[in-house]
């Protein structure tokens, strides 16, 4: 798994939302799985603060 995302697209940006999403939809989550999110959810920050 990556330690870091780097999003360098707003279509990018919205696919890692989604999945984002869909990740924290799952009944049980692992600590894998935070560990993912957050990973995630700071990708999808830097996008923001840099493009929009």
């Amino acid at each position: 798994m990556p330690q870091e995302i780097v999003i360098k697209t707003e279509k990018q940006y919205e696919e890692n939302m989604i999945a984002v999403f869909e990740l924290q939809e799952k009944e049980e989550l692992t600590a894998e799985d935070l560990k993912q999110i957050d990973i995630m959810l700071a990708a999808g920050e830097r996008y923001e603060t840099d493009h929009l």
